[in-house]
Order: structure tokens, then sequence, then C-alpha cells
């Protein structure tokens, strides 16, 4: 009897503190089609978006006509800061900060959420022996610190 009840109790306490598992967002009914409105070089940025919602069951138009909503994406950033440098005088670790602006707009261009500043940052140490992995490294975390762009919009956009 007590073995079965251990389990439930530990269950009951984690949904009592409010836990759920990360990327799970409620997203408003309210927004039913939308579309991404963003430069060329924020494209990916812009794929990753659309996944995501899309995953939410929100319809994801290219024509911005016939959405309802729009979510434009003013910039997006990326900075390398050197945080050490190594006995040779050469950089030895960066600090790699991505900034993002975004707003969402009605189709007739009232703002429904105005603009709004997502960041992630990342540290990236480079290893002069092997360039061409730490070259690889900065591509992966640059792709990580997109996809963790993409996350923080959809929790705003969330958000009232």
């Amino acid at each position: 009897m007590k073995k079965s009840i251990i389990p439930f109790v530990c269950a009951l306490f984690l949904c009592a503190c409010g836990f759920h598992l990360r990327g799970m967002v409620d997203i408003p009914t309210w927004i039913e089609s939308i579309t991404i409105v963003a430069q060329d070089e924020n494209k990916t940025l812009a794929e990753l978006l659309e996944t995501q919602l899309e995953g939410y069951k929100i319809k994801v138009t290219e024509d911005p006509s016939q959405a309802k909503y729009w979510l434009v994406i003013n910039y997006s950033t990326l900075q390398q800061h050197i945080i050490s440098i190594g006995a040779s005088t050469n950089p030895r670790q960066y600090q790699l900060i991505m900034t993002t602006s975004f707003l969402l707009k009605t189709r007739e261009g009232q703002v429904v959420k105005p603009a709004q500043k997502v960041m992630a940052t990342r540290q990236l140490t480079v290893n002069n022996d092997r360039i061409l992995v730490s070259n690889e490294e900065e591509s992966l975390l640059i792709n990580e610190m997109r996809q963790d762009i993409a996350m923080q919009i959809i929790n705003r956009l969330s958000k009232k």
C-alpha cells in the first residue's frame, strides 16, 4: 500500500508546484493564423519559428494578406566579445550574444505586442590546434542560440 502511494504523492507535488516540461507553452487561441515577416538574413530564424508554431497547431502562411496576425522580426544581431586571451595573445574564449527584436501586429497594422527584445548568450572556447572543430562548434552554438531565441519569442507570444 505504501509503495503505491509514494509515486502518487510525488506526482501530486510536481503538479501542485506548476512544473511542466520545457517547451510546453499555452499559445493563446486567438492566434489562429500568422505570417512571419523577416529580412533575408533572418530566414533561418523565421523557418525555426514556423516549425515551432506549426507544432502548436497555428497556421503559418506565406501570404501576409491571408494571415490574421503578422510576426515581424525587426532585426537579429550576433556579437562576439573576447573573454580571455591565451599566452600567444590569441583570443581563447568568446562570448556570443544574439539579440532579436520582434513585434506582433494585425493585418490592418494595429500593434498587439509592442517591439520586444530577446537575447541568448553562449561561451565559445577556441582551440588553435583544432581550428576546424572550433568553427564547427561555433556554428552549432549559433544554431542552438537561434532555437533558444525562437522559443523565447513563442513564450513571449503566450504571455498577456
